[in-house]
């Protein structure tokens, strides 16, 4: 049995129908209609609707300048700027190599959950970048609503003649991780550490916090193992 499309289009509207079929399966399956999944597309792209009203209430606009000044960012501002480019990388690939429209869709949902919760808080050149990006990155699968975006947010023309955003590898990289303290083997818990940190900053770094006072009382221990990037386990 088929499902009339005009029924859902003239409910919803095209991009909605569009969205749901694109991220229902991907193209070699077969795709089950689901009337609750069809309003889930929908209640995105309203969520979407709700955010660019948030950008245009901020006064940001669409731009293509690229941020120079990295040094000066906030933390918040660096991990909004991965998230930007790894959904573009994630994008790229599921577009051109993977042919994966609804992972693509998925770093779509992230990207704009990421970008509401810190809209209002981070950096403006940092959330116009962000904000560029999503609706760029959303106008294959919702060609129409993201041309009135387009236009809200001061684009020129067509969004669809715009160009492609681009990731850049240096705003995938994180500056530091949570590097997880083990006493004997057992996690006791964590701290941040610099990225680049070397095996005896990271034994430094640990050694004075207050998670291995707590456990070792101040005393030295007699084995120390590290593994950078993950962990690193102290013998009493």
């Amino acid at each position: 049995n088929g499902v009339d499309p005009s029924t859902v289009i003239d409910k919803y509207g095209a991009d909605t129908a569009r969205m749901f079929i694109l991220f229902k399966a991907p193209p070699e399956k077969d795709l089950e209609w689901d009337d609750a999944d069809v309003e889930g597309q929908y209640r995105f792209l309203q969520r979407i609707w709700k955010l660019i009203d948030k950008a245009l209430d901020l006064n940001l606009q669409i731009t293509d300048k690229k941020i120079t000044s990295k040094n000066e960012l906030l933390t918040i501002d660096k991990d909004l700027r991965r998230g930007v480019h790894t959904a573009i990388k994630a994008i790229d690939y599921d577009l051109t190599e993977n042919m994966q429209f609804n992972t693509a869709i998925s770093e779509l949902m992230k990207l704009s959950n990421q970008l509401n919760l810190c809209i209002s808080e981070v950096n403006k050149t940092i959330a116009e970048e962000a904000i560029s990006a999503l609706v760029r990155l959303l106008s294959p699968f919702a060609p129409h609503i993201t041309e009135e975006f387009w236009l809200k947010l001061g684009g020129k023309g067509s969004i669809h003649d715009s160009n492609w955003p681009i990731y850049e590898e240096e705003a995938l990289v994180k500056d530091e991780y949570e590097l997880v303290i083990q006493i004997k083997g057992k996690v006791r818990g964590s701290i941040m550490v610099p990225t680049n940190s070397s095996k005896e900053e990271l034994e430094g770094m640990a050694l004075s916090s207050e998670v291995v006072s707590k456990w070792l009382k101040n005393s030295n221990p007699t084995r120390v193992i590290i593994v950078p990037g993950k962990l690193i386990n102290l013998v009493p």
